[in-house]
């Protein structure tokens, strides 16, 4: 059977979520319910930027994958790095947060077929967010999120990795961004995630990979 893992920060992880399910173990569910099934290995740690995500993934990936032709991995970007600190200064300098994304993406297409999830919108009226792993206010903007959505598609393109930008189907989500704002506005709940999902599972790359 098929081993995907999804690797990432607190939005693989599933942060918010009132089933703890994310929308990795939904789009399982919904994979499942089809009749298609797969083994899925979620590997998100909320608070991560991509240099901690590097830092562990290949190992983590490679523990679980078992066919490196077959199996799949699945990349969500997390917005950690894009988070604006103190004076307005971003958290993670946006040069290094490209040069980071690209050393992930290039580690990850080397262990075995990669997908690549681009990061999600925030709901800026509950900005700052409170981080209880960094003990951190970071502030969020959406101005931010999807430029850097682009360049990771650019990025993607140029190594024929396959990316979904969800940006804008999600900031027209009214499950999505209703869910922020009963949250934290960083992460969505339940019927949020359940929209990723449901992107997800209609992406053509993910039908023909996931099978």
């Amino acid at each position: 059977m098929k081993r995907v893992c999804f690797i990432g920060a607190s939005t693989v992880e599933g942060l918010g979520d009132e089933s703890g399910l994310g929308w990795p173990g939904r789009l399982a569910a919904l994979e499942r319910d089809a009749g298609r099934t797969f083994v899925p290995y979620n590997l998100g740690i909320r608070g991560q930027t991509l240099r901690e995500i590097s830092a562990r993934a290949a190992a983590e990936c490679t523990a679980r994958i078992q066919d490196r032709e077959t199996d799949l991995i699945v990349l969500g970007t997390g917005m950690n790095d894009l988070a604006r600190i103190g004076t307005g200064a971003f958290r993670t300098p946006q040069r290094r947060t490209l040069e980071d994304f690209t050393k992930l993406v290039e580690e990850l297409a080397d262990l075995a077929p990669l997908l690549v999830v681009g990061p999600f919108p925030v709901f800026e009226a509950k900005m700052p967010f409170h981080s209880v792993v960094s003990g951190m206010n970071f502030d969020f903007k959406n101005q931010d999120i999807e430029a850097a959505a682009a360049h990771y598609a650019e990025i993607c393109a140029e190594r024929r990795v396959p990316y979904l930008n969800l940006f804008k189907h999600l900031s027209e989500s009214a499950d999505y961004i209703t869910g922020l704002k009963a949250n934290d506005g960083l992460h969505s709940d339940a019927a949020g995630y359940q929209a990723i999902a449901e992107a997800l599972s209609r992406w053509e790359v993910w039908q023909v990979s996931a099978h």
